[in-house]
């Protein structure tokens, strides 16, 4: 069950009696969380039928809460943070997960309240690690509850939440504008939603001054965002406008951007434009290009269109000295010279 599935039966008021949520991205966690609460507790009932703990409590605790009739209200929620009751353990890893449920007569307890959980409470559990399936613990949620993985964004999953994400902050960009922001998301290895929802609060802010949010309103909002302010360096650097590429290049320095981490950045930009090159020559297509980079069809054209603007010569040298610059910048604190220097030589 994906995220919009868990919040629309939310949204429905259909609820599972028992939730796990796990998984690295923060983002999809926090808003079941929320929509949890907003729908199950009213404001005024939160004091009494509302329990977090940041950690696991002692199960007998656990078992006595999930018990318990609300005083007021109709049903209690209880959230536990940062469990540790799905993991394997030192026990199951040495016997089986199985065998250390056995050994513990309080998780034999639990497990029958989750089998068999009051219509008046609701648990959810929330680990960022993966669970480990054998547990009964895990197959009793798995039976009459819901479980969801929270796994980052990547390629046209990652397109679709930003396109989705636009529409609901009601934020208006110019076509070039969101094609920009979505190619720029698209092609990082991985982010976090929650710090891109915060640059798209911000935007949504700046558009109530104005209209419609133009691609020059986007570099500069979202000039210290890194992942964004290289795909606008290297979309530059592709039509040899260096004054603007060293432009953003100092934006991010002066931000507080480690030149480690943008070289780094530029570093997997130049690498896919190599890449992208070395397809273009055997024969692909704009298509092969973003299927091989796993993106939208129209990033492949993207890349295509970019690494057009340089020779495999100067791509090949760039990637040499992005190497040798990764090795002086661990040494010494010349850092900006490296870097101008590097930018200059792509746009030569």
């Amino acid at each position: 069950m994906d995220c919009k599935a868990v919040l629309a039966a939310i949204k429905q008021n259909k609820f599972a009696s028992a939730y796990l949520l796990y998984g690295e991205e923060a983002y999809f966690l926090r808003r079941i969380e929320q929509a949890l609460i907003s729908s199950i507790v009213p404001v005024q009932d939160r004091e009494m039928n509302l329990i977090i703990f940041e950690s696991d409590p002692n199960k007998e605790e656990l078992i006595n809460v999930i018990e318990t009739i609300p005083f007021l209200g109709e049903r209690n929620l209880i959230i536990v943070h940062n469990t540790d009751l799905f993991s394997a353990g030192r026990k199951a890893a040495a016997g089986g997960a199985e065998a250390q449920d056995k050994t513990d007569a309080a998780t034999e307890r639990l497990i029958a309240l989750l089998n068999n959980m009051p219509d008046y409470s609701c648990v959810v559990f929330i680990a960022h690690d993966k669970p480990d399936k054998r547990r009964k613990v895990f197959k009793a949620i798995e039976k009459s509850g819901v479980i969801f993985e929270s796994a980052p964004l990547k390629g046209k999953e990652l397109r679709t939440w930003l396109t989705e994400r636009l529409t609901e902050l009601k934020i208006k960009m110019a076509p070039g504008a969101q094609e920009h922001l979505v190619a720029a998301v698209s092609m990082m290895p991985q982010v976090s939603l929650d710090f891109l929802n915060n640059e798209l609060e911000k935007i949504m802010l700046y558009t109530m001054r104005k209209a419609t949010i133009s691609l020059q309103d986007l570099v500069e909002i979202l000039s210290a965002v890194p992942e964004v302010s290289i795909f606008s360096m290297v979309e530059a650097l592709s039509q040899k406008q260096t004054a603007q590429a060293l432009v953003l290049l100092r934006e991010q320095l002066s931000a507080g951007e480690h030149p480690i981490r943008i070289l780094a950045l530029l570093a997997r930009q130049v690498r896919q434009l190599w890449q992208t090159k070395d397809l273009r020559n055997k024969g692909y297509g704009s298509r092969e290009v973003a299927d091989f980079f796993k993106v939208p069809g129209f990033i492949g054209e993207k890349l295509v269109k970019q690494s057009s603007g340089f020779s495999e010569k100067n791509l090949k040298a760039a990637l040499q000295n992005l190497a040798a610059a990764d090795r002086e910048l661990k040494t010494s604190q010349n850092g900006p010279v490296v870097l101008e220097k590097i930018i200059i030589e792509l746009c030569g």
